[in-house]
């Protein structure tokens, strides 16, 4: 089994081509924890997570999903994280949460285009796929170790949280720095994609329901008129996610798609 959670498709497209590639089957992650759902048998088959990396970290939804979290008759443990330049210690945090519950045999990291736009401008369309493209490279050559059961830190990314970013990581999800302007037309995507259902949509006009929120930026990501924003700086910027993620995190063929005038 896999546990996956992806806020715009990163480390949803990784976990589905492990998943293709073993046949075995993926339990997202924000769902599991909305209905405490934390008890799994694994029947000896392998286990696998993953994430993307926030702040040099793990996502806080995961967070809460690994410290509740109870796995029988596990087989080989592994994770993975994606990650827009470095894995910093997202592995390293994920193992010190599941201490005493399970031992992560193999770590990987996958670099994949940055979704951070509270941040950064993503790269352009051209550029993000030619970075999936190396990252489909990449996939491939874990999928191979992890069918050779290796054993080990394999990660090409991981750098010491040496300036404490991880540390900021609880200011930046405070919700009420996100908002809307005037380009919305209540379309609902952003509440129908929330990983975590913090959105919702009242008097025609999107809500944050919840204090925090993981920071995944789906819901600006894959607003269709790039509506939605994040402080000051997002309005201008480009927005970014991956192809594989867009029409099935939707499940609906939806009134207003992406990039439509």
């Amino acid at each position: 089994m896999i546990f996956v959670f992806s806020g715009t498709g990163n480390s949803y497209h990784a976990a589905r081509c492990l998943s293709e590639a073993f046949q075995t089957d993926m339990v997202e992650i924000a769902a599991a924890v909305r209905y405490k759902r934390f008890a799994y048998d694994a029947k000896g088959g392998d286990v696998g997570f993953v994430f993307p990396v926030y702040f040099f970290g793990i996502p806080s939804i995961v967070s809460e999903f690994v410290e509740n979290i109870a796995v029988k008759n596990p087989g080989h443990v592994y994770c993975i994280s994606t990650c827009g330049g470095t894995s910093g210690e997202a592995s390293e945090q994920l193992q010190e949460k599941l201490r005493g519950k399970l031992t992560v045999d193999a770590s990987y990291d996958v670099i994949m285009p940055d979704n951070a736009v509270f941040a950064f401008d993503p790269p352009s369309k051209e550029k993000a796929a030619e970075i999936n493209a190396a990252a489909d490279v990449t996939i491939g050559g874990i999928i191979e170790s992890i069918r050779k059961k290796e054993k080990g830190d394999f990660r090409t990314t991981a750098r010491k949280d040496v300036d404490g970013l991880y540390s900021k990581y609880e200011e930046y999800r405070n919700t009420e720095a996100f908002g809307f302007d005037e380009r919305c037309v209540e379309c609902r995507i952003c509440e129908h994609v929330c990983p975590e259902q913090v959105i919702r949509v009242y008097h025609r006009k999107p809500v944050w329901d919840e204090d925090k929120c993981s920071l995944c930026m789906s819901c600006l990501n894959l607003c269709p008129k790039q509506a939605l924003q994040y402080g000051d700086s997002t309005a201008s910027r480009g927005r970014y996610f991956h192809p594989d993620y867009y029409m099935w995190s939707l499940g609906v063929n939806p009134k207003y798609k992406y990039g439509d005038e």
